[in-house]
């Protein structure tokens, strides 16, 4: 059964990310050309830096918030695997899945604080 799974994963990822790769490129080529037009006008291209500078900031948030959400599901996965007759993966995904909800809407209602403040 290997000899058969093998080959197709492989071609399948090597065709899978081709799109993806060309989607990128057309996506910095489309980004260049804009940038080289705003020089070109006498504009400042200081505008894209102040947004990237932001999106940087409130991704680390983010995935720091989840992973800690995450954790926390781990942890009370294992207690309520250990204390319950759940099974330990029912458990353990579960929590992961809850926690991890609940840890995305605590950064949405951050993020929404944040937006009204400034």
């Amino acid at each position: 059964m290997e000899e058969v799974l093998v080959p197709i994963f492989v071609v399948a990822i090597i065709f899978g990310s081709i799109p993806g790769m060309i989607v990128a490129l057309i996506y910095l080529k489309n980004r260049r050309i804009e940038r080289t037009a705003l020089i070109a006008a006498g504009l400042d291209a200081s505008i894209f830096k102040e947004g990237e500078k932001k999106s940087a900031i409130h991704h680390t948030l983010k995935f720091g918030i989840l992973s800690v959400g995450v954790g926390l599901g781990i942890i009370i996965g294992d207690l309520l695997a250990q204390s319950s007759n759940l099974s330990e993966p029912t458990a353990y995904f579960s929590m992961i899945f809850i926690f991890g909800g609940i840890s995305l809407l605590l950064y949405y209602l951050i993020q929404k604080r944040i937006e009204t403040q400034s």
